[in-house]
């Protein structure tokens, strides 16, 4: 890599043309205080030119430069950049799968270093390799410059992220930069630059991303068509969808494109007509209110669209509700519209909240006490991945009701659990309710201190207790081994459950 070295003359410069200038004087005048002459000070400007200039220099072998473009948000953004391996692998001297595993830091790879460069001084950021959850990727201020988020955030200075999305080892291939902005914190244009770099032997790879923050303007564009859907569903307890289907060859039709790729904005219509463009809820989605409207997330929020999430097909839009919010007998008409070409494509969606219809007969007989022993394995994890076991048919024959019947008692509370002792308080949950996070002797613990946490899962079809290790509390190398006694209460019956837990080490890669 070419290096520059620079040495400053200035003051010896000074001193000599200052001694020369200054030879028809006595000492007295020759040490006093000189007036710099017009050529001297050019000089001065001269150099300091050469050093603005220096310190402007990104120490890069490559720097490439991308562009993203975002609205100006109240919720968090997330934009995929896809960045040019093959110009990274050219300078490094390797291949792109070597570059590839190597800022993934899988097992063998070459060892590729990940760090930022300050935009305001172009020093190097190496504090750490990654200040978001991928292995590479940076929080950055309202300067361009790198920090922890926790820092950033207390300083008032946090405004974006970007963070890569490969994992070690990971076989989905997710290699590019999630590039969001802090929501609500810009509300006027902005722009900025920032440097995410990688070093591998001497050779330094820098990533200039310039993020354009704009204002979206008024849509004005004609409803050229519109379908009438209707959704019947039951109350929910989640915020999990349903999907109904709308003629998508049609949308693309009526809109002048190929494939639903080329959605250029999504719609809801607020309550004086006009447009919702930004997304507060599902992908590509909008809350709606006990009238209909699309607006912000709140107590009078009802049920909500999702368009493009995973698993859904093209000609599906995913409706949730917010839980305990919808009654059977409700009914809410919505609008969400897809925009392309200066024209919209509108849904008209008629919401019905029908009784749930239970499959199932309750269990004859009255309320009784049963116990169970449930066993709970698994290998110690770094984040907060459960096992669950199945206690279905265990709390159905316990409490004479149905799975459906079980599960909205969780909802409501009627359903209890107590750790080790029943008691005629009220339980305080300290994990996922109703569930606790536990202490080596299996008592109740706050989550700061519990080692696992153990919590009863329910839906219309299913009754679970699953749960997990703290991913700092308990040792990779030696995992953990406790046991506890969960009672649960529910219509008259009761359920005890010795419960052993037991947390292997971390399974070799």
């Amino acid at each position: 890599m070419k290096r520059l070295y620079y040495i400053f003359l200035l003051p010896a410069f000074l001193f000599l043309t200052g001694v020369t200038a200054c030879g028809d004087y006595d000492m007295d005048e020759i040490t006093g205080l000189h007036i710099l002459t017009d050529d001297e000070m050019e000089e001065i400007r001269r150099q300091d030119s050469i050093a603005e200039a220096l310190r402007q220099q990104i120490n890069a072998d490559t720097i490439l430069r991308y562009t993203v473009t975002d609205y100006l948000a109240t919720t968090w953004t997330n934009q995929q950049l896809e960045i040019d391996i093959s110009a990274i692998a050219a300078c490094f001297g390797l291949t792109e799968e070597e570059v590839l595993a190597g800022i993934n830091q899988d097992t063998g790879a070459p060892t590729i270093n990940g760090f930022a460069i300050q935009a305001s001084t172009h020093q190097d950021y190496t504090l750490n390799r990654s200040t978001t959850n991928g292995v590479w990727g940076h929080w950055f201020d309202n300067n361009g410059d790198a920090g922890v988020y926790d820092d950033l955030n207390k300083l008032g200075t946090l405004s974006f992220f970007c963070e890569w999305q490969g994992q070690p080892d990971d076989e989905d291939e997710n290699n590019y930069f999630n590039v969001g902005q802090n929501p609500g914190k810009f509300t006027t244009p902005q722009e900025w630059t920032v440097y995410e770099c990688l070093s591998y032997e001497d050779k330094r790879v820098a990533v200039a991303i310039t993020y354009i923050l704009t204002e979206r303007g008024d849509v004005t564009a004609p409803v050229v068509s519109t379908q009438q859907l209707t959704l019947n569903v039951s109350p929910a307890s989640d915020y999990s969808t349903t999907t109904v289907q709308f003629d998508a060859d049609q949308v693309m039709a009526d809109l002048g494109i190929s494939s639903m790729d080329e959605i250029e904005g999504y719609l809801g219509v607020q309550a004086d007509g006009s447009y919702a463009q930004e997304s507060n809820a599902g992908v590509n989605g909008f809350w709606y209110d006990a009238d209909g409207t699309a607006n912000a997330y709140s107590e009078n929020s009802r049920v909500y669209t999702s368009y493009g999430d995973e698993g859904q097909a093209v000609n599906e839009i995913g409706i949730g509700q917010y839980p305990g919010n919808c009654a059977v007998g409700d009914s809410y008409t919505i609008q969400y519209g897809f925009l392309a070409n200066n024209k919209i494509a509108m849904m008209e969606i008629t919401v019905n909240i029908v009784a749930y219809q239970d499959p199932e007969t309750a269990p004859e007989g009255e309320p009784e006490e049963l116990t169970i022993d449930v066993n709970l394995q698994k290998n110690y994890t770094n984040d907060f991945a459960p096992v669950q076991v199945d206690v279905r048919e265990t709390l159905r024959q316990a409490f004479k009701m149905t799975t459906y019947q079980i599960h909205s008692a969780r909802v409501s509370g009627d359903l209890k659990i107590y750790c080790q002792t029943e008691t005629a308080e009220e339980p305080e949950y300290t994990a996922d309710v109703p569930g606790y996070w536990l202490a080596a002797d299996g008592s109740s613990a706050a989550y700061a201190d519990g080692l696992c946490w153990v919590s009863l899962g329910t839906s219309e079809t299913e009754l679970y207790l699953y749960g997990g290790n703290h991913p700092e509390n308990v040792s990779p190398t030696a995992g953990t081994t406790l046991t506890t006694t969960y009672i649960i209460t529910c219509n008259g019956g009761k359920v005890t459950v010795n419960i052993n837990f037991q947390v292997d080490p971390e399974a070799a890669e």
